[in-house]
């Protein structure tokens, strides 16, 4: 058990030297969240969120958000959802002036999990109509994303990955992105589980990137003891 914490500490630290010295700003951004999962039956899943952002060079807090979804499982392997979510963003103009805006996104998914002895192969594809408070039309983004866990006992669990988002229509088109990240989670129990990740977040028009701490709390209703 020693060998695998130390195993995820040292595979941890070695991804946030990376990012952190490929970074364009001295700041890390923190990205907090609660998941909540409530489970209707083995095929239907009710999932909830709430989060919040900080970006360099921007406010405290940069963006809260509320997602909600339907889960439905086919089989082992394939599974798709449904949802909506609800973004408030405020940020900093050229001329320090603060922006606010507020965003409805509707998003469907598909994703396929393939097991293999105590790894985990893991590939989505999300599509996302976004509306904003601020601003006329819609904007249609595409998301894919491949990850990988694997898992040391009982209690602990190495993850990994990389996604890519590419907006289609031209509205805030520089908000293309791509994330790789690596970090692990922490079981408590069935209902209740811990996870930090060190993410390196980039955007293309922008040409930014910059190293980004996630922790996700996750607790389950229904899940057996």
């Amino acid at each position: 058990m020693r060998i695998n914490r130390l195993t995820i500490t040292v595979v941890a630290l070695f991804a946030f030297v990376r990012v952190n010295a490929q970074s364009n700003n001295n700041r890390l951004s923190w990205w907090p969240a609660f998941y909540m999962r409530y489970s209707i039956n083995k095929r239907w899943t009710l999932n909830a969120d709430v989060q919040a952002r900080n970006f360099a060079k921007e406010p405290l807090i940069g963006l809260i958000a509320l997602r909600t979804g339907a889960h439905y499982r086919f089989n082992n392997q394939w599974s798709a959802a449904i949802g909506s979510a609800w973004f408030h963003q405020q940020q900093f103009s050229t001329g320090k002036k603060k922006v606010i805006a507020d965003e409805l996104r509707l998003w469907e998914d598909i994703r396929h999990e393939f097991k293999l002895d105590k790894w985990k192969i893991i590939n989505q594809f999300r599509t996302e109509q976004r509306y904003w408070t601020n601003q006329d039309g819609i904007a249609f983004r595409f998301r894919y994303r491949l990850a990988t866990e694997y898992v040391f006992s009982d209690k602990w669990k190495a993850m990994g990955g990389n996604e890519i988002m590419w907006q289609s229509s031209k509205a805030r088109d520089n908000w293309d992105q791509y994330r790789a990240w690596v970090g692990s989670e922490y079981t408590f129990n069935a209902r209740q589980q811990v996870q930090l990740s060190l993410m390196n977040w980039w955007q293309f028009s922008n040409h930014t990137h910059q190293p980004v701490v996630r922790i996700n709390f996750i607790q389950s209703i229904n899940a057996p003891l």
